[in-house]
């Protein structure tokens, strides 16, 4: 496979992925306790709710994909920074900071929606005290792990800066996502809506240098 066709199969995986992330975090809420404000009867409602339950158990196989498909754009990703910087060691970082958000990601989740999953037993008796405990111990873990979005953003914008391939006013605002991401829980959505935004640019990014990398290898041919 040519540097071309593998770069441009990275960013669409990256723009699938965004997709599916969003999907899983939708299918997650609808039975995950993330606000420890709800009221009992709210939390128990959700938890014994057989179509919210079945519709919540798609969002793990559809998180871990969508986390997949990142790190699969983050090897591109990689791939493209070595190429602007002639070799940076610090683009060897892109892949386990996606990781480390995807296995924080996954973590998260899984304790929100652990009290809904054990509830279709008719052994378990929800609690909602319990729940907010889960949910909250999940939302601080998922949006930790946007530390690991804080260091692709930051590796990915000062290679970029550094080959003159971002404008001044792009630099300032991915600068801006990094301090949101790793501000983690404090950030709450802002940081999850601004990662998705500069993911967006990344993907665009990553097609454009697919589209760039198909006659300079012609030429070579």
């Amino acid at each position: 496979m040519d540097e071309s066709r593998a770069l441009r199969r990275a960013g669409w995986a990256g723009a699938a992925s965004l997709v599916l992330l969003v999907a899983a975090v939708a299918l997650g809420y609808l039975v995950g306790v993330d606000d420890a404000s709800m009221s009992d009867s709210d939390i128990l409602e959700r938890l014994n709710d057989d179509g919210r339950q079945a519709a919540a158990g798609f969002a793990p196989p559809v998180l871990a994909a969508g986390v997949a498909l990142l790190l699969w754009f983050a090897a591109g990703l990689r791939r493209v920074l070595e190429r602007l910087s002639g070799g940076d060691p610090l683009t060897h970082v892109i892949v386990p900071a996606a990781a480390m958000f995807g296995a924080l990601m996954i973590t998260g989740v899984s304790l929100d929606l652990g009290s809904a999953f054990a509830a279709w037993s008719d052994e378990f008796t929800p609690d909602p005290n319990t729940a907010r405990s889960l949910g909250m111990a999940g939302q601080i873990l998922a949006l930790t792990g946007l530390i690991g979005c804080g260091v692709v953003v930051a590796v990915t914008t000062r290679i970029a800066r550094q080959a003159h391939a971002l404008p001044t006013w792009a630099t300032w605002a991915s600068y801006a996502v990094v301090l949101l991401c790793l501000s983690g829980f404090w950030s709450g959505g802002m940081a999850s809506a601004a990662f998705g935004l500069w993911l967006i640019g990344a993907v665009i990014g990553v097609l454009r240098a697919a589209r760039s990398a198909a006659p300079t290898q012609g030429a070579v041919a």
